[in-house]
């Protein structure tokens, strides 16, 4: 569920900017895109009070992304 909520939280973020941008070029205030904003903030920091003392990083969003999905997380490189 946490992978959800941070997954759900970066996209409600990204639509909010693309929100923002047709609001303004309708000369309206980018009330949606305000909302859109602070529900998809809201949703990334309740990821670390539901799933115990976590970071949030790039790797975690990458993580989350092939939990969610179901592919295989790419193997490291071997060391030489």
């Amino acid at each position: 569920m946490t992978d959800l909520l941070l997954l759900g939280g970066i996209a409600l973020c990204l639509l909010s900017v693309i929100f923002a941008i047709v609001q303004l070029a309708q000369t309206r205030p980018p009330r949606a895109a305000a909302i859109l904003l602070v529900l998809g903030i809201a949703a990334i920091l309740a990821v670390p009070f539901l799933d115990g003392p976590t970071r949030i990083s790039a790797d975690g969003v990458t993580e989350a992304w092939h939990r969610v999905t179901g592919d295989a997380a790419p193997e490291p490189a071997p060391a030489q």
